[in-house]
């Protein structure tokens, strides 16, 4: 627009180093102005040769650390009727032109006229702020006070006026942050030394700005001592500066961060009756709300949150205290969509999904951050829901990927597979990443089953490669499931049968003889045979009876090598479980969703049962052939087994023994010597309406060596936890006599605290319970040293195992009248832990068991130890 002869508005500037903003400050407030004021405090670059562009009202002030001795020089020079101060980090738009006509219309008594300033906060020009602050006053009535931050001391009649300021000043390099956040923290903590006896609403304006300036620096750990200092001014004055509330609104999203979500509240809540206008607060208690999953609320807060900051971009001038939640709005849209969404409200749903993804306000991060939000409440939803929001998660989709952010689509695929929903599936592809991904990808279009490819590669050349790295599992594998019209088949046995690997190349000799009996070529067969038992003679044995059958008749029905193999060599393995290892676990766990194979789902089964035991077990299932897989029972009791539900607990003990009648392979899973005969001599102990308390197979991590069950349940008494089956004194003996062969793991009882407990006893003499060369030769070492006897008939008793073996403490006491008992309790929680599966073990007692039942039999002394671990000692005297 035109300006007018008169001299109506002058612009008051204090400048130094600012080359890199002038032109655009200058530049763009120039046509709405008729004076242009610089004060240059000191520059080094070109700022000065810029302004004279604009302005040859240039001034030099030399610099003090005090801002407002600077802004007060420049506000002598300003000519016009109105001063405008603007500093070089700003820009005004079209939308400025209009404050011409504003101020010639203004009434005389109005002194003061307040513009909104909006910040960026990121060099995107997406996060923003805003707040009205006063920055236009009639010329001479103006000063401004304090050397950092310094405030306009104006008076006379004020005014709002719609005319917005942008600021880019909040937009910095790390060096110019760094150096922007020492002056600044600087200047405020010597205002604040020097000015003790400031008033104390003036000193929480500038511990404020402390905070903001802390933030900026990144250490968060100064925040808290002037969040409580602001605090106590306010209360104790009963009112704050405006600048506090935009701090205690940051405050309170701390508080609900960290968890305090009741005193998040409380201060939100305060600061709505301090500015019921002001959205902010609202935005923090849908937070709050949100991370208590209160829906209700959620939608309560977040409609009244987006309600007021619609009010805000309107009239922006109303609102001197910063609106500082207004860069959250697309969260809040997206808090507001899922509450709708877990209520089932689509229609809402859909109004808010629509706002969330404003491409003029996000980045690439923030888009990240809200998709993981969408997608973890998606994933969560009924079958109903998810296939009604289809064409959301297809838009979300396209928006990820013009945004370049990667997501995990994974849960995504398996609901539309799952439900057999129509599905843009191209709109996948650039989130499904890697091998599996590509492979998930195609089975999408095309529909195939992917599993050779997933394990052995794309072409018959990985194959042979893949085999050679991974092995002979991989070798039967393959041959297993890859079809034999598969021309590409025996092109790769052909290569294998030439490894560098013996096993290797005499099992592949054998596989391709099967492949040609099958094929009638009795001929190659008989030839491949010879040379497998020539190459590998081990497996001699087996192929001698085919021979033998063929020399009869040439029959191609005749069963071949394979099964003998794979039974020989994988007689207590699951097939590929350990090879399976190379592979990344998260993949394998979705191995069913690009493959409908038994196999698939059993390595999905397998590797998910800990995390998700209800997918687990619908995959287990799902299997149709589960004769297949000897360990299939075995997955499926370790799917109840750590279940607090008796009902749950008894499953696991049946699917236990349904494993090891099917699989005696599982009597021995530790030593693979000792198979599951179902004879492992016990006494009929206890009671089967006894609490269950744990159940499994110890030869996960021990051996029963053949005489102690494998399937073991732990149930409990008030007296003590015992085993079932309850194996006889015999079979103790023949166990330890046993294992004096085998390298197993045992219960480390160590020196140091065999000589902690020992130490505090008042006898000279006792006696080993145990005849044990381990236990003798422990405890000789440490007697010697606190000249303690070896007596056999002392009357008093040491014993390592009494506790965990022994029902009845009487004879113990009986016949001795002072002992130290050594004893192992398990870690409740833990499924895994040694002393559960300790085959010898029949009784676990804890430290009120055992001292109620020593009282029980008069003993008057008991002292207690907690020793390393699971160790644990108790010392009784009569």
């Amino acid at each position: 627009m035109e300006k007018s002869n008169r001299c109506l508005i002058s612009v008051a500037m204090i400048t130094k180093n600012e080359e890199h903003n002038l032109d655009r400050a200058l530049g763009s407030i120039k046509p709405y102005v008729d004076e242009i004021i610089v004060v240059d405090t000191g520059s080094t670059d070109k700022s000065v040769e810029i302004a004279r562009k604009y302005t040859d009202k240039i001034y030099f002030y030399e610099w003090h650390d005090d801002f407002s001795a600077a802004r007060n020089y420049s506000l002598q020079f300003p000519t016009c009727e109105w001063v405008l101060i603007y500093d070089a980090d700003e820009e005004v738009r079209e939308d400025f032109a209009g404050i011409r006509e504003f101020l010639e219309k203004l009434p005389d008594d109005v002194n003061t006229v307040y513009l909104p300033t909006l910040n960026y906060l990121d060099w995107d020009l997406k996060k923003t702020e805003i707040a009205s602050t006063a920055r236009v006053f009639r010329n001479g009535t103006v000063k401004y006070e304090n050397i950092i931050h310094n405030q306009a001391i104006y008076k006379g009649k004020i005014v709002e006026a719609p005319f917005t300021i942008y600021h880019y000043g909040y937009i910095w390099t790390r060096k110019l942050r760094r150096k922007k956040y020492e002056r600044t923290r600087n200047l405020i903590i010597r205002l604040l030394e020097e000015g003790k006896d400031m008033p104390s609403q003036e000193r929480a304006y500038y511990l404020c700005q402390l905070y903001k300036t802390e933030l900026i620096g990144g250490n968060k750990y100064e925040l808290y001592p002037i969040v409580e200092e602001v605090m106590n001014i306010i209360q104790k004055d009963q009112k704050m500066p405006a600048i506090a509330f935009e701090v205690l609104f940051m405050h309170a999203l701390d508080l609900n961060a960290k968890g305090f979500r009741h005193k998040s509240r409380e201060l939100l809540k305060f600061l709505l009756k301090v500015e019921p206008k002001n959205p902010d607060p609202y935005y923090g208690l849908l937070a709050v709300e949100e991370a208590e999953k209160s829906y209700d609320k959620i939608i309560e807060y977040g409609e009244e949150f987006l309600k007021r900051i619609e009010y805000v971009e309107k009239n922006p001038q109303e609102f001197s205290w910063t609106i500082t939640a207004i860069k959250y709005t697309p969260m809040a849209h997206t808090l507001l969509a899922l509450a709708y969404l877990r209520k089932k409200d689509l229609k809402n749903f859909r109004r808010h999904f629509e706002k969330i993804f404003d491409r003029s306000k996000l980045t690439s991060g923030e888009v990240q951050r809200l998709a993981n939000a969408i997608l973890k409440t998606v994933v969560e939803v009924d079958d109903e829901v998810f296939a009604e929001i289809v064409g959301e998660l297809e838009a979300l989709l396209a928006i990820l990927k013009e945004f370049g952010v990667a997501i995990n689509v994974i849960d995504i695929v398996e609901r539309i597979v799952k439900l057999n929903l129509k599905f843009n599936v191209d709109l996948l592809r650039p989130f499904l990443k890697g091998h599996f991904g590509e492979l998930l990808f195609e089975r999408l279009k095309d529909g195939k089953d992917k599993l050779i490819e997933y394990i052995f590669g794309k072409n018959e050349e990985e194959w042979g490669q893949k085999i050679e790295q991974l092995g002979l599992e991989a070798l039967i594998f393959f041959y297993e499931n890859v079809p034999d019209d598969n021309v590409s088949k025996l092109r790769v046995l052909s290569k294998l049968r030439k490894s560098e690997n013996q096993v290797i190349k005499g099992i592949t000799h054998g596989l391709i003889a099967d492949t040609y009996l099958a094929k009638a070529n009795f001929k190659l067969a008989l030839e491949y045979y010879k040379s497998a038992a020539e190459v590998l003679p081990e497996i001699s044995r087996f192929i001698k009876p085919i021979l033998d059958d063929l020399k009869t008749k040439l029959d191609p029905t005749v069963e071949g090598v394979f099964h003998e193999l794979k039974r020989f060599y994988l007689e207590n393995k699951e097939l590929m479980m350990e090879v399976l290892k190379q592979f990344s676990k998260e993949e394998l766990s979705k191995l069913y969703l690009i493959s409908d194979t038994d196999f698939a789902k059993y390595v999905s089964a397998v590797n998910i049962w800990k995390a998700d035991k209800k997918k687990s077990a619908e995959l287990l299932e799902s299997i149709m052939n589960k004769d297949e897989f000897p360990f299939l029972e075995h997955r499926y009791a370790k799917l109840f087994e750590d279940s607090s539900d008796q009902t749950d607990l008894a499953k696991a003990y049946e699917y236990h023994l349904k494993a090891l009648k099917k699989n005696a392979a599982l009597g021995d899973i530790a030593l693979g010597i000792f198979k599951f005969d179902n004879f492992y001599p016990a006494e009929n102990f206890g009671n089967k309406s006894d609490e269950i308390v744990w159940v499994g197979n110890i030869s996960e991590k021990h051996s029963g060596l053949g005489v102690i069950s494998p399937l073991r349940v732990w149930r409990k008494t008030e007296e003590y936890y015992y085993v079932q089956p309850f194996h006889i004194d015999e079979a103790i003996s023949v166990y330890k006599e046993r294992s004096k062969n085998y390298n197993l793991p045992v219960l480390e009882i160590k020196k140091e605290d065999i000589l902690k407990v020992l130490s505090d006893v008042s006898f000279s003499d006792t006696k080993l319970l145990e005849n044990d060369e381990r236990y003798r030769n422990l405890l000789r070492s440490v007697a010697v040293e606190l000249e303690i006897s070896q007596v056999e008939d002392s009357r008093n008793v040491v014993s390592f195992e009494f506790v965990n073996i022994s029902q009845d403490f009487s004879s113990l006491v009986k016949n001795f009248e002072s002992g130290v008992l050594f004893y192992f309790v398990p870690e409740f929680g833990n499924h895994d832990d040694l002393v559960w599966h300790y085959p010898i073990f029949r009784f676990i007692r804890t430290k009120k068991q055992i001292e109620s039942e020593l009282k029980r039999l008069g003993v008057k002394t008991v002292k207690h130890y907690m020793l390393t671990g699971p160790l644990r000692a108790v010392i009784y005297e009569k």
